[in-house]
Order: structure tokens, then sequence, then C-alpha cells
């Protein structure tokens, strides 16, 4: 008991400062990315504090697993540096032993980190992206970025090479009006912008473009017309701040539970769509399979008649088939297309499922690869302990991401997608505790 006491104590405090580090390092990153956007807009204070504070549940739940790495290279590597481990080796003490405790405060940690997972970052991730809605509503063109296609706009896309974030001047802007009776696409070598109607609208004062349209009635006939100076009212924009929640939740918004009914639904949907398409795509073969039943060439129908060539009629039958079959094969491009979203559903639902059990038992998993590596490294500290997990992280984050992408594409499966790399880890640390308690 006395040894269960000092492995701990020698793990929590290095675990807490880990745990500290990454997550100021997941902060710095959030800081410079979202929070100067959101500074820009006027909001209130409360409401920033407020993002903040939502972003931090992800963030503690990537740095967790992290943390356990590090603690765990940091307390086997100090007692390896100082031949504790030797000493205890001596007085009959296996490194098993020593591993037992934070094995088990890992594990404890897994559970916790699953209900965390499965509970808070869900509810925290939908909050979040609530408010960043309602924010987006107040300050549109404060979502504006240089070099991206902004789509948030109902009816419109626009492009802008380069923003002066000092006078808030657009410049190289394109804009692509999609929403109306014929498409039309407006480009200007600058633009200001302004609120009217009392912030219902957001008003584009466009210098030195051009409008780029086709005749409605005749789609032959283009035009380009140049302007000077045009305005480009975008409609249905709200700058007042309120809270919105009508939006619909995704995958990483969701607990297991609800994921669970959504993926039975989409495999209900799938079956139905195939079961709808099923008679209309391929009743060709059905029938073709009802006359091969029959011991004659020809059905019962035409044992009796006269077939004489004709020309004209064999010319309209192979165009009444090039025409069925052109349907039939549009049916089925269709219906693959449908088929396709709906498995890639199935597949993303899958793939959160599962990660939010994996990352939890990579807490276990990066337990078992630190203790026998940190005995073997010889090197104790934050430093080093932060350095290889932030390594190892970096290279077992790469290919979750990397799994997923493959998984919602749907070459391999989601169970495959998010636990090789755990697997491949633990195969690792159960291979050098092996040698560790072997030597």
């Amino acid at each position: 008991m006395i040894l269960i006491r000092y492995v701990l104590k020698e793990h929590i405090a290095p675990f807490f400062a880990a745990l500290f580090v990454t997550t100021f390092l997941f902060v710095i990153n959030f800081l410079v990315e979202v929070l100067d956007k959101v500074l820009s807009k006027g909001i209130p204070a409360q409401i920033v504090l407020e993002i903040f504070a939502l972003n931090v549940v992800w963030m503690v739940g990537l740095a967790v697993p992290m943390s356990v790495l590090a603690a765990t290279l940091m307390t086997f590597g100090r007692l390896s540096a100082d031949r504790e481990i030797v000493a205890m080796q001596a007085a009959g003490i296996s490194p098993l032993s020593l591993m037992r405790p934070v094995l088990i405060f890992s594990a404890l940690l897994m559970m916790l980190l699953i209900i965390f997972n499965n509970w808070l970052l869900p509810e925290a991730n939908y909050r979040s992206a609530m408010l960043m809605q309602s924010i987006t509503r107040k300050r549109p063109h404060a979502m504006i970025d240089e070099g991206k296609l902004i789509n948030q706009f109902p009816g419109i896309q626009i492009w802008v090479s380069r923003i002066d974030n000092q006078s808030a001047v657009l410049y190289g802007i394109k804009i692509f009006e999609i929403g109306g009776s014929y498409p039309r696409v407006i480009t200007a070598d600058s633009a200001s912008m302004e609120y009217v109607d009392m912030g219902a609208t957001l008003m584009l004062h466009l210098k030195n473009g051009e409008n780029h349209f086709a005749d409605p009635k005749d789609p032959e006939r283009y035009f380009r017309i140049r302007f000077a100076n045009q305005d480009f009212a975008v409609q249905n924009i709200d700058d007042r701040f309120e809270r919105t929640d009508n939006k619909s939740r995704s995958s990483r918004e969701m607990p297991i539970e609800d994921m669970i009914k959504a993926k039975e639904e989409a495999e209900g949907n799938l079956q139905k769509l195939v079961k709808d398409f099923e008679p209309y795509v391929w009743r060709n073969t059905n029938n073709l399979i009802d006359i091969l039943k029959n011991d004659t060439i020809l059905p019962e129908e035409f044992r009796n008649k006269e077939i004489v060539p004709d020309t004209q009629k064999r010319t309209k039958t192979v165009e009444i088939v090039k025409k069925e079959e052109t349907d039939i094969l549009g049916q089925i491009n269709r219906m693959e297309t449908r088929r396709d979203a709906y498995a890639r559903q199935i597949a993303q639902y899958m793939v959160e499922i599962h990660k939010k059990i994996s990352t939890a038992v990579a807490c276990v998993v990066f337990a078992l690869i630190g203790a026998p590596l940190g005995i073997i490294a010889r090197r104790g500290g934050i430093g080093p302990g932060t350095v290889y997990s932030l390594g190892f992280f970096a290279v077992y984050w790469v290919c979750l991401i990397g799994g997923e992408n493959l998984a919602t594409r749907l070459i391999i499966s989601p169970a495959l997608s998010m636990w090789a790399c755990n697997a491949l880890i633990g195969t690792i640390g159960l291979f050098l505790t092996w040698r560790v308690v072997r030597r």
C-alpha cells in the first residue's frame, strides 16, 4: 500500500501539470484563430467568456489522454533516472507492480472521459455552434475571409481577394448571385460596406466592376455590363445579437444514444430506397427471367404470330429502347447517389460512436506505453515528458483524422479507423513492458 501511494503521489502532480500545459496550448491557438474575430464584432464580455468556456470543454477532452502519457513518462522517467526502479527490482518488486496504480488511475480516467465525451462534450459543441451562429448574424461582414468562398448569405456567394481591416474595404470582390430568376456574376475592384434598414440589410457599394449574365429568354445571348459605381443589397441581415436554438444537431453534437437512433433511421431509409427502386430499375431483368422460364425462344403470345422485319418499326423500337435504358441509367445513378449519401451518414455516426470510446480508452493505452518508455529513456521532468507526449499524440491524432476520412469515404470500416491506432500503440506498449520485465 505504501508503494501504491508513493507511485500515485509521483504521478498525479505531473498529470495535472501536463493537463494545464496542454490545455494552455489549445487555449492560445483558440485565442489566435477565433476570439480575434469575435472581439471585433462588439460582443459583450460575458458572451465572449461563454464562448471560451464552451470551447474549453473539447480542449480538456483532448488534453486528458495527452496528460496521462506525459505524466506516465515523467513519473517512470524520474524513477528510472534516480535508480529507484533498480533498487525496487533488487528488493524483488516487479515493474508491473509499479505500473498497476497508474493503470488503475488511467482506467478511472477512461470511464470518466467516456461519460464526459458522451454527455458534456456534445452539449458544449451544440451550444457553441448556436452561439457562433448568433454572432454571425450580428456582424456578417466579420465572417468574410480573404481567399475563401463565403456562402453564409442566402442566395449569394462572395469571394474576396483582400480585406483592409482598418477601413473594412473589400478588394478583388466577386459575387455569385444564384438565388434569383437567373444567375448573375458581379466583379468589382473594391467595395465598402454599410448597414441600412436598421441593420436588416448589408449594402455593398461596389466600384469599377462588371455584371455578367445571360438573357433568361434567350440563353445564347450573353451580357457584360460595366459600371463605375453600383450598390448590391444583401437582404435579411439582422444586426442585433439574438440567441437561436433551431439548428439540427450534427454527429459531433449528439450523445451515443441519439446517434444510434439516427443511424437506425438512416439504415431504414437506405433499405426503403433499395426496395422502392428495385422494381423500376430491374423490371426488364425480371421480365427476361419470366420469359426464360418458358421452354421456348419466344413467349406464348408470339408463338403463332408472323414476325416480319420492318425497318421503320425496328428503328422506332431501338429509339424507345435507348430512351428507356437512358431513363433507367439515370434512375440507377440517382439511386447510387442517394445510397452513398445514406451510407456515408451511417459511417459518420459509427465513427463518432467509436471515437467517443476509443479516445477515452487511449488513456489506458498511453499509460501502457508511457511507463516502459519512461523506464527505458531514463529521463524525467516536464520538458521531455511533454515533448514525447506531443509527438506520440500528434501521430495518434493524425491516424485518427486519417482513419475518419477513410471511413466517411467508405474505404475502411468505422471500427477499424478508430481502433487501429489504439491497437498498434497498445501492442507496442505490451512489447516494451515485456522487455522491461525481462531485463
